[in-house]
This record gives structure tokens, sequence and C-alpha cells, in this order.
């Protein structure tokens, strides 16, 4: 089982730092849409993937035509026809983050787009929301790293408590599948279940070694506290490269951030306690009296 555990463990870093670099991260700064110059009905231009892109519903009848930022120099700037939508990420809104701040923590942007032939500017401004406080956020994952270790090593030498442990490492797998889930919904353009698949990657992996785990750990199976403490440790690792979203006011997540900051929490604390569930299971004494099964007395 120990070979098991260091091969998932060398997957799950692996994982982490693909997913500590890839898609949107973390942000200090957020565009919004201040207004649509003049307004045109039927056109509708937001912000989406946690502001790093644009996308235009054109229900104009006529074709829209993104401006681009460089004259005779077309990049992704799209050229939309009635009834279709597009999205892009526009330099334009991207250098308007540029440091330094401003002192007024905001700073205007402006797209112009050709309505059939009426010049219409999106106007906005990148804004520079307070960041949270991080402490309170890191000191949570501390106790609940405490908590999982105390819960996981009761589990390993009391019976009793294998329910315990399969309820915590239900909710830490849930915090992940949570965080996952959110993340998700910026891919808009996706179906869901793609973009779930697609953003989750081998953590389904973690996810079903955390279900096999919780059943095995009630049917007071040796191996279940062992496979908990492989899905906290593989949590853990894709989580260790998310710290920043304590610090960060705009996170990459469909939700409140605060929800994802709570996700993290789990995952990272709770799966770091879960794996030293593993380090007690692994040290305990092997003449010691086997974990009895349900039809056991005991």
């Amino acid at each position: 089982m120990l070979p098991l555990a260091l091969a998932g463990l060398f997957l799950g870093s692996g994982v982490a730092a693909a997913h500590g670099s890839g898609g949107p991260g973390p942000e200090m700064h957020l565009p919004r849409i201040v207004e649509l110059d003049p307004p045109v009905p039927g056109l509708s231009v937001v912000v989406i993937k946690g502001g790093a892109r644009l996308r235009i519903d054109n229900g104009t009848g006529e074709t829209v035509d993104v401006r681009p930022a460089v004259i005779g120099a077309r990049a992704a700037e799209p050229v939309i026809a009635p009834g279709d939508t597009a999205r892009w990420a526009d330099p334009r809104v991207r250098a308007a983050a540029a440091d330094p701040v401003p002192a007024e923590a905001r700073r205007a942007w402006a797209v112009p787009l050709l309505v059939g032939d009426q010049l219409v500017l999106v106007r906005g401004e990148q804004t520079w929301p307070p960041p949270p406080a991080s402490a309170p956020w890191w000191l949570a994952t501390l106790l609940a790293a405490v908590l999982a270790a105390v819960v996981g090593r009761r589990a390993v030498s009391r019976p009793g408590w294998a329910p315990a442990l399969a309820l915590l490492t239900l909710t830490v797998a849930g915090g992940h599948v949570v965080h996952v889930l959110g993340s998700a919904l910026l891919f808009e353009d996706r179906p869901l279940l793609g973009a779930v698949l697609g953003t989750a990657g081998p953590a389904v992996l973690a996810w079903a070694i955390a279900a096999l785990g919780c059943g095995l750990t009630l049917a007071r199976r040796a191996y279940g506290p062992l496979l908990c403490a492989l899905s906290g440790g593989l949590f853990a690792l894709f989580s260790a490269f998310g710290g920043d979203a304590f610090s960060s006011p705009v996170l990459p997540f469909g939700w409140a951030p605060d929800l994802d900051r709570l996700t993290l929490v789990l995952t990272l604390g709770g799966g770091l306690g879960l794996f030293l569930t593993g380090l007690a299971a692994l040290a305990r004494d092997p003449a010691a009296p086997p974990v009895p099964a349900l039809d056991e007395p005991g």
C-alpha cells in the first residue's frame, strides 16, 4: 500500500503544478462594463471568465465588428454576425490593469465597435477591490488539518471512530468537487459535463479513491483509512498552489469567492490532516489486533 500512496502523491504533485498554472488565476483587479455609448437595442456586452474575457451577444440584426486595438492588425477581435455570440480577450481591457494601481483604484477603458455603420463604444473600467484578510483563512486551514489528523488517528486505533473518518473524507472530497464545479462555470462556452471533467482532470481518480476509502472504512477494513489518507494527500497537493486565493479579491470561480476559499480550507487543511492519518496507519503496531469488520464483535 505504501508504494501506491507514494505513486499517487507523486502524480498529485505534477497535477497540482499544472492546475496552478493553467487557466485564469486569482487576480487583484476586475473589469466591469459601465455603458454602451450609445445604447443599441439587442446588443449585450458582458465580462466573463473572472474578468479574463468579454462576450458579445448580437441580437441587433446588424453585423458587429470589434475594431482592432492596432489599426490594420486584427488579432483576436471578432466580427459577430446577427444572432451570434463571440468571446475574446481584449488587450485594451488588460492594458488598463497595468501597474501602478491608480490612487482612485479604478481606470477607464473603451472598446470601439461598428454596429452596421454606427460607431459604438463599450465603456468600462478596471477596478481593484480590497483584498480579503488572509490570516483567518490560514488559521482555519491549520485548524482543519489538526482536526482531520486527530479524527484520523482515532479512527486508526478505535473502530468506533470509523464513521467520523468516512464523513471527514467525504467532506474534503466534497470541498474539492464544489471547487471544480465553481471553476467549470467560467467555461460557459462548453458543455457543463465537459467543463467539469476538463477542470477536474486526474482529480476524478482522487474522488474515486475517497469514495472507496469511505466504504472500506465503514466496513472496518484495514485499507480504508489508508485510502482515505491517499485521497487526502492528493486533494492537498491539488490545492497546494492555491494559497493566493486567501489574499486575492478576484477568484476564477462562478460563485461567491468566500465559498471557494472555504473549499481551499477543506482540501488543503483537511487533506493534509487525512494524509497524516495514513502515516498513523502505516506506523500502527503490526502485532496489534486488526480493526474488526462490522460482523465481528468489538
